[in-house]
C-alpha cells in the first residue's frame, strides 16, 4: 500500500463509522453531491508492524522494505486534497467508506449527532492490537464542512497516530465523473 493511500486509509478508515442502528444515522445537514475535501494529517511514531514480522525478512529485505515504508509514510502525511461524491445512501450508513473492521470487534460511541455537529468514538481490537478512532465534523453551512479525525493505530509495541483536519466544500449537485473518492493533488 502507498503511503498516500495508507494516510488516506487511516484517516477515511478513522472517519468511517459503523453505526449501531437506524437511530444513529448522522443527522448533518449537508449538501449531496460533489464535494472538494483538503486533508492535513500529521502522522506520528512507529508503522504498526511487529518486530516479529519484520525479523521474518532477510536482511537486504527488511532495510529496503523500512525504507520504503518510512518514505511512504512520510508522503502519506503530506495534505491532500479529493473530491467525494456524497449520497444519500452514503449519508445514511454513516459515512462508512469501506472500513475492514468486523463490526463485532469495534465499540461505538455516538458523542454529538445533530444537524450542526457529529461527533462519534470507535474503538477496535484485533488479537495483538487495537484502533482507537475520534471523528468531530462541524457543519460550518450545508456547504461548507469543518472537522478532525483523530487515530491511534498500536499493532503489538509499535503505536502510529494520525491526526488530520479536514475542510470540505460542496462543488455541486453533479457529481461527474467521480463515482466514490478521488485523490485529486497533494495541498499546497
Amino acid at each position: 500500500m502507498s503511503g498516500k493511500k495508507l494516510a488516506f486509509v487511516c484517516a477515511l478508515g478513522a472517519a468511517a463509522v459503523v453505526l449501531a442502528n437506524a437511530a444513529d444515522v448522522p443527522q448533518l445537514n449537508v449538501k449531496l453531491g460533489l464535494w472538494e475535501i483538503a486533508t492535513h494529517p500529521q502522522v506520528n511514531g512507529s508503522l504498526p508492524i511487529t518486530d516479529d514480522q519484520l525479523a521474518k525478512l532477510p536482511p537486504d529485505q527488511r532495510a529496503k522494505f523500512e525504507a520504503a515504508m518510512q518514505a511512504a509514510l512520510a508522503r502519506g502525511a503530506q495534505p491532500q486534497v479529493f473530491k467525494e461524491c456524497m449520497t444519500a445512501e452514503k449519508r445514511s450508513r454513516g459515512f462508512d467508506a469501506g472500513s475492514g473492521q468486523s463490526k463485532t470487534n469495534c465499540q461505538v460511541t455516538l458523542v454529538t449527532n445533530t444537524a450542526n455537529e457529529f461527533e462519534s468514538h470507535r474503538e477496535c481490537v484485533t488479537e495483538d492490537g487495537k484502533q482507537s478512532t475520534s471523528v468531530h465534523f462541524q457543519i460550518v453551512s450545508a456547504d461548507h464542512v469543518s472537522g478532525t479525525v483523530n487515530a491511534l493505530i498500536s499493532h503489538g509495541s509499535k503505536t502510529m497516530t494520525v491526526n488530520s483536519t479536514m475542510e470540505g466544500k460542496w462543488l455541486g449537485a453533479d457529481c461527474g465523473s467521480v463515482k466514490d473518492i478521488e485523490i485529486e493533488k497533494t495541498a499546497p
